[in-house]
């Protein structure tokens, strides 16, 4: 059977984009996630890659060709057979070049950051996730990693909508900051949402709808994958300004202390993010104000491509909270129990009117900053090291070694995960598009009445 290899929508202004390079030759054996073809967009060039195992059965677009978006520039077959592969094949060496200024690819950063060390705990601190509760960790780790590889591939064939931000190796995170919140708290995330939301027990299939603009959506299809919300469960409208829900989610804090409520916020954002306004903005009011919210800081080493090093002289973003009288902590965002304990103990302060704390969890994300960006300024070195250190990976490990779970009781898990995912893209799919009338409302707020 043959598949077909469309050029992904990779966030570029304009309407076409040109191959600047094939990887691939035709009759050659690929596995999923090897890059067949290099484009280049009014915005960068661009890596993709194939969705799955296969054979390169035939290309349509040779290098220097123009195509747009959903275009078929090759097809991928299951397996070598008379009817599968060309009787011609095209090498990449013979195929016409384009002018070498044409072409712009950045050369691989040669800077590799070196893993962190084991963060220690605090002693007492509590651990709060029991066997159950890290099997419910692992569940919901391998749910969200599963979903972002799932659309990953989907977004390949040209079969998603938009760009992604994904977070794959950040699923620690997430799901240990969660767990050591109750469902009437409150998150605010980022342009890179999905795992918090679906960490705090958002409906998987509204998330969908909405990366698919449906009406079924969490908001309407008129948000997509960068603004999702389930305020059922505390999830609030994510937002994709930088640093942006910091002084919002300060905000909200300082309502629940004006209520005398013990109520709890998190706000999640990414290194690049300390270094804008809003950050110290918000993290001295919520300091003076002693606002039960706890400050997050997914440190993936990189703000979009620009490494960490580059943009802040100190070692640790958590060492800034000792400027505005709160603690900073951190934490290994490799380790689910690691970034819980630090987490249950923040939210414990913050729930019992001790204030705010600034959380740096060191954590990697595996893909590009979104699926218009190839990642070519990481080292493959670099990398490497991390991927050895991959959350699931470890707590599967534990789960198997140190408490006795059998391999059997995991491979249901992630089964289930695997089947949950397919029922909502279906349903993401299957929904109905916005009424163009809907585009008009909650744009005002509406009068209240009988009040």
């Amino acid at each position: 059977m043959r598949h077909p290899i469309v050029v992904p929508h990779l966030g570029a202004t304009g309407g076409l984009v040109r191959i600047v390079e094939w990887r691939a030759a035709v009759g050659q054996p690929v596995k999923a996630g090897e890059v067949l073809f290099l484009v280049e967009t009014d915005k960068s060039t661009s890596e993709v890659e194939a969705f799955r195992d296969g054979i390169l059965h035939e290309i349509l677009h040779a290098v220097g060709s123009e195509c747009a978006p959903g275009d078929v520039v090759a097809f991928l077959a299951d397996a070598v057979s008379a009817d599968a592969v060309s009787p011609a094949p095209v090498e990449p060496s013979v195929l016409p070049q384009l002018p070498a200024a044409r072409v712009r690819i950045r050369p691989v950063r040669e800077k590799v950051a070196p893993a962190p060390a084991p963060v220690a705990t605090a002693p007492g601190a509590p651990l709060a996730l029991t066997k159950d509760g890290l099997l419910a960790a692992f569940a919901t780790m391998v749910l969200i990693r599963r979903y972002e590889e799932h659309l990953y591939h989907l977004f390949l064939q040209g079969l998603v909508p938009g760009t992604l931000h994904q977070c794959q190796g950040q699923e620690a995170v997430a799901v240990g900051v969660c767990s050591a919140l109750r469902r009437d708290d409150l998150i605010y995330s980022t342009h890179r949402p999905v795992g918090h939301l679906i960490a705090k027990g958002a409906s998987l299939d509204a998330i969908t709808a909405e990366i698919w603009g449906k009406a079924t959506g969490c908001a309407g299809g008129k948000g997509g994958q960068m603004h999702l919300a389930d305020l059922a469960v505390g999830a609030m409208v994510s937002n994709a300004i930088v640093g942006a829900n910091i002084p919002i989610a300060t905000g909200s804090a300082m309502g629940f202390r004006l209520q005398d409520l013990d109520r709890v916020v998190v706000s999640f954002f990414g290194d690049g993010a300390s270094n804008i306004g809003a950050f110290h903005e918000g993290l001295n009011l919520a300091a003076v104000q002693r606002a039960p919210v706890v400050f997050v800081c997914e440190n993936n080493l990189y703000a979009a491509s620009t490494h960490v090093s580059t943009a802040m002289l100190i070692g640790d973003v958590a060492d800034r909270a000792a400027a505005y009288g709160m603690p900073g902590v951190v934490a290994d965002g490799m380790d689910v129990e690691a970034v819980n304990r630090v987490a249950a103990v923040a939210v414990a302060r913050a729930r019992a009117g001790e204030g705010p704390t600034l959380i740096e969890c060191k954590t990697y994300r595996y893909r590009g900053h979104s699926r218009g960006d190839p990642g070519g300024y990481r080292a493959e070195e670099e990398r490497l090291r991390w991927l050895e250190r991959d959350p699931i990976v470890r707590l599967r490990r534990r789960l198997e070694g140190d408490l006795g779970v059998a391999a059997e009781r995991l491979a249901a898990i992630e089964d289930k995960a695997q089947t949950r995912i397919e029922a909502a893209v279906a349903f993401a799919r299957e929904s109905s598009e916005p009424p163009p009338a809907s585009a008009r409302e909650h744009v005002f707020a509406t009068e209240a009445r009988g009040q």
